[in-house]
């Protein structure tokens, strides 16, 4: 699919991309390669969608308006979820809702995970939600503690693949900070590549291109940004399989072993530990994301047999929502 020229650039711009004032010059130097050619390259990605964003990743704990998360679960039948699916991606902001997957579980079908103000406005819009879909059975499962959050993808390896450590758990809200929020989400979704990028926007926000890079450096100290990055989208660079793991365990066991796995697997993208109904008991859902399913079930095995645990693995059947 990626010549190994392309395979370099793309897992540079993942794992390797300079906070600096000039980020592609700089990458294009540490990797030996030309500085005009890599960002022609990078371009390139971002238009065929290989690319979904370059820059700062928020924590949307950091913003009051979106520091809550929650998995929902519908259940519905075959036919109800082209519909089912439409009201979903109409009824959510793009900023709030954050996936939308037809996974393979006989009785959940439609799963979404999106943001709001607190658990109380989740559990009403999913009411609301739940109510305009005509669907009667379902799954509210509110994040508790999020342990990682780093999606990244080995493209020589063929599994998603990063060794980030255990996520901030308490984090400084941006509005506390004195910091624009609309500020943050340019520098996570409109940084252009270009020899300076954070130039147009610094200055429009009364920032030197320094002050600029150094605030960006503090907020990954803070937590509100998870780090400075290209995210690539998996559908486009041959990764076809995600499965979402969920182990059934007491929900007072789930932060030790949660605790472990960050440290174990570096394979898991998302790491997540979850309120759970009486009837749903499993806390912890943790992604792993490959080009083979083959690869996916390796990781559960292992898993399952250092812990002895029980998972059951959730696959992507289809992105119910591929603008995200």
């Amino acid at each position: 699919m990626f010549d190994d020229v392309e395979k370099t650039i793309l897992m540079s711009v993942q794992y390797e991309l300079p906070l600096t004032e000039r980020p592609f010059v700089d990458l294009a130097e540490n990797i030996g390669l030309n500085a005009k050619d890599v960002m022609v390259k990078l371009r390139e990605f971002k238009q065929k969608g290989v690319i979904k964003r370059i820059g700062a990743n928020l924590n949307y704990k950091a913003f009051s308006r979106i520091g809550k998360a929650a998995l929902v679960a519908f259940a519905c039948k075959d036919g109800d979820i082209p519909r089912i699916a439409k009201i979903i991606n109409e009824s959510i902001d793009s900023i709030s809702l954050k996936h939308n997957f037809l996974r393979d579980h006989p009785r959940y079908k439609i799963w979404f995970t999106f943001k709001g103000k607190d658990k109380e406005e989740l559990l009403r819009k999913v009411e609301e939600l739940a109510k305009k879909c005509g669907v009667k059975d379902y799954l509210f499962l509110p994040s508790k503690r999020v342990y990682k959050m780093d999606v990244k993808y080995d493209l020589f390896k063929g599994i998603s693949w990063s060794e980030k450590g255990l996520e901030k758990d308490d984090v400084p809200k941006v509005e506390d900070l004195g910091i624009p929020a609309k500020m943050l989400f340019e520098l996570e979704k409109k940084l252009p590549i270009e020899d300076r990028p954070f130039k147009e926007i610094a200055e429009r926000y009364g920032y030197k291109e320094s002050e600029l890079v150094d605030l960006i450096a503090e907020l990954i100290k803070k937590g509100v940004v998870r780090d400075f990055s290209g995210v690539l989208r998996e559908s486009k660079i041959g990764f076809g399989e995600n499965g979402m793991n969920i182990i059934q365990i007491e929900p007072e066991e789930a932060e030790k072993l949660a605790l472990k796995l960050v440290n174990e697997f570096p394979q898991i993208t998302h790491l997540v530990e979850r309120e759970v109904p009486e009837r749903w008991r499993f806390p912890i859902y943790f992604m792993v994301h490959a080009d083979s399913r083959d690869k996916i079930e390796a990781v559960r095995k292992e898993v399952e047999q250092r812990y002895g645990v029980k998972i059951l693995t959730l696959y992507s059947l289809k992105n119910l929502n591929p603008k995200l």
